[in-house]
């Protein structure tokens, strides 16, 4: 089971196949707590 970064809560393999959460740097981070930490929004290239 993974957690996010910043909120802690677990992260499910559905979000992560649906592009809800992005993996960082080994870490994991709903994208929304992403833009909240950095203040800005993970683009998809």
């Amino acid at each position: 089971m993974h957690l996010c970064a910043l909120c802690n809560e677990a992260i499910e393999p559905v979000q992560i196949q649906f592009g809800e959460v992005k993996k960082l740097a080994g870490e994991y981070w709903h994208l929304d707590c992403y833009a909240e930490y950095f203040e800005e929004a993970l683009e998809e290239v």
